[in-house]
């Protein structure tokens, strides 16, 4: 995938390249029983290794955007080719990693639209994930439709429709926050479990198309993803955000109870110390059991004590998986770890205006204003004269500041084998940073600006390399 990047926010230090071993992937089943890992077809390859990541620039204080998008992002199929997508039309672009150019797919009318910006679903915004992991979990595909090249808050597409619940008609809205798209055959299918869904949860919306409309594929989610939580001490934290959208553990659980066979001690996800991988997040074969795996607040002198858990955790992303921490879990992993660093972080003050990076990537869907939270690490940088193994690993800064000083969301590859942007990197997970220590649920979220934290901590989950085809 080959883009242009912006060079406001660099430090100007070339990107590391690291060439990536081979893996094979296979999707989760809809049970979610096993992960998406090993198997049958062969991935794509590492995508723009040149260092050419795609980013918009930054927006301003409050949430909007303050200059026009630089750059253009590519998107993907399993073996790094174009193809037709599997339903509701076909892409109209080329779909091939290296042009640089967006998948684009015609949606046909009867589409169902689950909305994500504050115009719709400002009750919901939480549920609405909740819902597209169900979806996954019954076997239902779901396109996540980012325009690519948008800035914080702008449209991502354009369509008619009505709404689900009601029958109301909700004529021509231009859709924002990275909407998510069941596209026909599938949509028929996917209506009664939405309909089953607004009972327990009306707060839900969704709409279904009454003509046809084109939109940018983001991702083609295929898989729901099996998620691990790491009970160091404020997993208390996880369970908020995922009862939020109600989300289940693999019992189907939705408290996430101390006692989830998916909630892990230190000791368990240490395993010995004689193999970095015969812990609780591995299936004895070396194989990962999890494709994402989560710390809320472990704490530094935790870390250091336990070395083998971090260990484990390297580990476990060289495979295609996911790692989310948060607050001083981030330096606990990062200090020890350097997943994304050559030395580290330091933290910095909560910040107070900010500036949005990358607009047209999953971990950057949000629709409203964002506030970030304290704690005893709101924020990153990084020492002087460092800077990220992979440049554009920033989503969200302190207004004016570059990449590497008072940072607060950053995602990227293990090692920066790949650029952040791509969709998926053989031999190495994608690793996720939130500063703040406990973000809000409350909702509407217009009027809860801590609770877009939440939000991006369930954007992770769904970006997830194993999620996607």
């Amino acid at each position: 995938m080959m883009t242009s990047r912006p060079t406001t926010h660099s430090l100007g230090r070339a990107p590391r390249l690291m060439a990536a071993a081979a893996l094979v992937f296979v999707p989760i089943a809809s049970s979610c029983s096993d992960p998406c890992l090993d198997a049958t077809a062969d991935q794509q390859t590492c995508a723009g290794q040149d260092g050419t990541g795609g980013s918009t620039t930054a927006g301003s204080a409050s949430g909007t955007a303050s200059t026009e998008p630089t750059s253009t992002r590519g998107s993907e199929t399993a073996d790094g080719g174009s193809a037709e997508a599997s339903s509701g039309g076909s892409t109209t672009e080329d779909d091939d990693t290296t042009t640089g150019e967006p998948a684009t797919e015609d949606f046909d009318a009867g589409s169902l639209i689950i909305p994500m910006d504050t115009d719709f679903q400002d009750m919901g915004m939480l549920r609405a994930y909740g819902l597209v992991h169900r979806l996954l979990r019954e076997g239902i595909s779901v396109r996540w439709v980012i325009r690519a090249g948008k800035a914080y808050g702008d449209v991502d597409f354009e369509a008619t429709s009505i709404d689900v619940a009601s029958g109301a008609d909700v004529g021509s809205h231009g859709y924002r926050g990275g909407p998510f798209v069941i596209a026909e055959p599938d949509a028929e299918a996917a209506l009664a479990i939405v309909l089953e869904w607004q009972i327990d949860y009306p707060e839900t919306t969704v709409h279904q198309t009454t003509e046809p409309f084109v939109g940018d594929l983001g991702r083609r989610l295929y898989n729901a993803p099996t998620i691990a939580v790491f009970a160091d001490g404020n997993e208390d934290i996880a369970r908020d955000y995922l009862l939020a959208a109600a989300i289940p553990d693999s019992t189907g659980d939705l408290t996430w109870p101390d006692d989830s066979p998916d909630m892990f001690t230190p000791e368990e996800v240490a395993g010995s110390e004689l193999d970095d991988d015969d812990g609780a997040l591995f299936n004895g074969e070396n194989v990962p059991r999890y494709c994402q795996f989560m710390s809320m607040h472990w704490g530094v002198a935790d870390a250091e004590a336990n070395p083998e858990v971090v260990a484990e955790v390297r580990a476990y992303l060289t495979h295609n998986t996911h790692f989310f921490a948060e607050c001083q879990a981030v330096s606990a992993f990062e200090n020890l770890g350097h997943f994304l660093t050559p030395n580290g972080f330091e933290f910095a003050d909560q910040p107070t205006e900010y500036d949005f990076f990358r607009g047209d990537e999953p971990f950057g869907q949000l629709d409203g204003t964002f506030e970030s939270v304290g704690g005893s690490e709101p924020a990153y940088s990084l020492p002087p004269g460092d800077s990220y193994f992979f440049d554009n690993t920033v989503i969200i800064t302190a207004a004016g500041t570059p990449e590497g000083e008072s940072d607060v969301w950053m995602t990227g590859f293990l090692d920066g084998a790949c650029p952040p942007d791509a969709h998926e990197c053989p031999g190495s997970g994608k690793v996720s940073y939130l500063g703040g220590h406990r973000y809000d649920v409350a909702l509407p979220i217009s009027g809860h600006p801590t609770t877009q934290g939440a939000r991006l901590f369930l954007n992770s989950l769904f970006e997830a390399p194993c999620a996607l085809e």
